[in-house]
């Protein structure tokens, strides 16, 4: 399922995305809009499947005969979908030519900027799912206490940057950092009452500039291609061999004590349920924990002009430590360990629903690129 996967993320990614949590990828079977709720993108109305033939059928699928295979979508994205290290070079490459553009906006700003490209761990690309549902079921609680993992791989790479930023003065240093990634705005006071900040997709400065430049093509078209997308994954979700094989998935996961009729409740279940759990376990110690919680402004503003680095990363690592103590990690873990369960189930339920989406998948996939061709291609240029 790694090409649709793929698909599925870049069709929301790049269309602006969903506030609601994604389903992370641990289970096969995903159609688009299970994998990265596409449906945020448009609210099509379904639509029949159409009497299209198999790839291997080109001429009656009505595309020209005689000229092969249907075209695929990874034809115009610039990557595969099954080839790990072709994708690690592809990545290298869209971040070289990010890195470039930076260093060439900073110099026009008047300041010294190396691009800088971290290694592609071409296992980043090589999506094992049973691995993952067995380690991290559908990664809505298992990464709590462990946020290390998301700098894994990354240790020994060091930023060339770092050093001209350590030889700027505090005033050049904020003056570097508003050229490369712009002035930080807020906006009115949320619901929370907090003052949220503002983004676009991109960000701001030469970074966003950069960013925009290289990936804007490709957020545009599938941008554009929200509605088409949608209808191609309800074809698919619509197709008879797909309800059967998703039958078929669901007495499954009811035998082994799981009830869900599809993996779109399954997927949507989870997310609620889980994550209202762990927020009743862990309160408001996640990833994004204030330490600060208690102290004025005069306080905080004080706390970091007179610390150094390594008596902030301390008293962080230790204003951590104190919140994590009062955790009942027996019931964290107990349901982890849940959400792992119900992951692999779905996994080792799903190989015959995660071949015939893929079937049905290939056999739309044909007229989906003939009738968006002329959007497409501009992935191209």
């Amino acid at each position: 399922m790694a090409m649709i996967a793929v698909l599925a993320i870049l069709a929301t990614a790049c269309g602006g995305g969903s506030e609601e949590a994604e389903p992370v990828p641990g289970t096969t079977g995903d159609t688009i809009a299970d994998t990265a709720s596409v449906e945020s993108v448009t609210d099509g109305a379904p639509v029949a499947p159409p009497a299209t033939a198999t790839g291997d059928d080109r001429g009656e699928n009505g595309d020209d005969e005689g000229e092969g295979e249907p075209e695929r979508l990874e034809d115009f994205l610039g990557f595969s979908f099954d080839d790990p290290e072709a994708n690690a070079a592809f990545a290298a490459d869209m971040e070289r030519r990010v890195q470039e553009s930076i260093a060439l906006c900073m110099a026009q700003e008047g300041f010294e900027y190396i691009p800088a490209v971290r290694p592609q761990d071409a296992g980043f690309f090589s999506f094992e799912q049973e691995e993952y549902a067995r380690e991290r079921g559908f990664g809505i609680t298992t990464w709590f206490g462990e946020e290390g993992i998301f700098a894994a791989g990354d240790e020994e790479w060091v930023d060339p940057n770092g050093e001209i930023i350590a030889s700027l003065s505090e005033s050049e240093m904020d003056a570097y950092q508003e050229v490369l990634y712009g002035e930080i705005s807020f906006g009115d006071p949320g619901p929370s009452g907090e003052v949220e900040s503002i983004g676009d997709l991109w960000g701001g400065g030469c970074n966003g500039k950069a960013y925009e430049e290289v990936y804007g093509a490709m957020t545009a078209v599938f941008t554009e291609l929200g509605p088409q997308l949608e209808e191609l994954n309800q074809r698919v979700e619509a197709d008879p061999r797909f309800r059967e094989a998703e039958e078929i998935w669901a007495g499954c996961m009811a035998d082994r004590g799981f009830p869900y009729d599809t993996q779109e409740t399954m997927f949507e279940q989870v997310n609620e349920e889980f994550g209202r759990r762990l927020d009743e376990i862990v309160g408001n110690v996640d990833a994004y924990f204030d330490p600060f919680t208690g102290m004025s402004e005069e306080e905080v503003q004080q706390f970091w002009e007179e610390r150094s680095q390594e008596e902030i990363e301390d008293f962080f690592d230790q204003a951590r430590q104190e919140a994590m103590a009062g955790i009942d990690q027996e019931a964290l873990a107990a349901l982890q360990q849940e959400e792992r369960d119900i992951a692999v189930a779905s996994f080792e339920c799903g190989e015959e629903l995660n071949e015939t989406v893929m079937e049905v998948f290939r056999e739309y996939e044909g007229d989906f690129v003939k009738e968006n061709r002329d959007v497409l291609e501009r992935l191209r240029t």
